[in-house]
């Protein structure tokens, strides 16, 4: 019997600022991922190699229920006295039920810009209902064999796009 395939693009991403594509400094692009909280395949879109590292760490892991790239901002009192906003890289929400807002940057920035101090005024200012802690991610938490393994892992195992048609 002769099957016929039809084509189901991707869910476009649910991320709340557009990442601008182009960078001279850092790499740009997104994947397609399938989560058992997404009602079929997404895509997740990344602003760094750090980002892409850390998307392919956790997309492998068993105990990820779904993940939000670029969710909405938190407002938090900067240094200065005057509102601010911040928009973590990711959502993270694990089968246990826990979100966990991430900021992903590299340890060179962090130390140059002072991002611990700020991020912990964010922390502070994060409503219990948009995340249950904050975490933060640098290029040393990250180990590069793991995330190479973790990289081939999710080529092999990429969401099928096709289905047979009724």
């Amino acid at each position: 019997m002769n099957q016929t395939l039809v084509y189901r693009g991707p869910e476009p991403s649910h991320a709340t600022r557009t990442i601008s594509r182009r960078s001279r400094a850092s790499l740009r692009g997104s994947l397609v991922a399938a989560l058992p909280g997404f009602p079929g395949p997404r895509i997740l879109h990344f602003e760094s190699a750090l980002e892409y590292a850390f998307l392919c760490l956790i997309l492998v892991r068993d105990d990820i229920h779904h993940i939000w790239d670029q969710p909405p901002a938190v407002q938090y009192i900067g240094r200065d006295g005057r509102t601010a906003k911040h928009i973590f890289d990711f959502l993270v929400t694990k089968t246990s039920g826990e979100r966990i807002a991430v900021a992903v940057k590299p340890m060179q920035r962090i130390v140059a810009r002072n991002f611990l101090s700020e991020l912990e005024r964010v922390a502070a200012a994060t409503p219990k209902q948009f995340a249950d802690r904050v975490m933060l991610i640098t290029d040393r938490h990250l180990d590069r064999a793991a995330v190479t393994a973790a990289a081939r892992k999710l080529a092999r195992t990429r969401p099928i796009l096709t289905e047979v048609a009724a």
